[in-house]
């Protein structure tokens, strides 16, 4: 038995457009066979509902490895500490830059200004565009991201928070709290997430007691980097970018010509 680890944006779901019916045919056949299915995602869990939904997909390590969901229960839960949130908001303020925290289902600040306004009305118009991205996050989740309610600072720092979305950031290489972390630039906007979805990975196998040989894992972007580097069994799709590409153990056709089929079948696991 196989443990499959997938990203979402990218691989499972091409960037703009809908799940490719081969993948999902790909998945359900997987699972026939007794393999267990994973989400490997940077969407929160309830950017995924719907998905885990229509594919009869159980288990994720979302949030970039922040949360663990098995048999479609929460077992495992990270997020910032208050510690770093204060230390980011501090600096935000020094530079003048707007901090929104990324709680489930909403967004919340502390920042009590006009400048915000223009950046939520540009966010939804943006996030009409297949190509609308928060983070590594793309497309169909835009309404999470433009509900942001203000809060007083100490209520702003106790909100369970696993993304942070930073506007006016012109200034927000200035932030030294921010080197540890990935930026991820749109537009108008700039985000950090986490990006550790091998400690989700080694969780499971610690869980289940599962050989290292038996974790495949499918991924295109950056914050799959480290699940590429923790396993040996690593599939990039096509469109991949080059970090990616350089360090999978296989490439297989992008997301949108049927990859995660084409891998399957040369591999023999369907």
């Amino acid at each position: 038995m196989k443990y499959f680890f997938f990203d979402i944006d990218g691989t499972l779901k091409p960037y703009g457009q809908k799940i490719p019916q081969s993948a999902k045919e790909t998945i359900n056949i997987l699972q026939k066979e007794g393999h267990k299915i994973f989400l490997a995602t940077g969407r929160r869990k309830n950017e995924i509902g719907k998905i885990m939904s229509n594919m009869n997909i159980y288990n994720a390590v979302c949030s970039g490895g922040a949360t663990i969901i098995i048999d479609n229960k929460v077992e495992k839960e990270e997020f910032f500490s208050q510690y770093e949130l204060r230390n980011i908001l501090y600096e935000c303020k020094k530079y003048n830059v707007i901090m929104v925290s990324v709680g489930e289902g909403r967004c919340y600040t502390s920042y009590n200004g006009l400048r915000l306004k223009p950046y939520i009305l540009l966010m939804k118009l943006y996030s009409r565009c297949k190509r609308f991205r928060v983070g590594s996050v793309e497309g169909g989740c835009g309404a999470n991201y433009t509900d942001i309610k203000t809060l007083s600072e100490e209520e702003f720092l106790n909100q369970p928070t696993q993304k942070i979305i930073f506007f006016n950031s012109r200034h927000i290489e200035k932030i030294d709290y921010l080197n540890n972390y990935t930026i991820y630039n749109e537009r108008i906007w700039r985000t950090i997430e986490f990006d550790f979805k091998e400690k989700g990975i080694e969780y499971i196998i610690k869980k289940y007691n599962v050989d290292i040989n038996d974790i495949v894992v499918f991924g295109d972007g950056i914050n799959d980097i480290g699940m590429f580097k923790y396993v040996k069994n690593s599939i990039a799709m096509g469109n991949s970018c080059e970090e990616i590409k350089d360090i999978a153990s296989f490439i297989t056709k992008k997301s949108n010509e049927d990859g995660i089929e084409y891998a399957c079948k040369y591999f023999g696991w369907i």
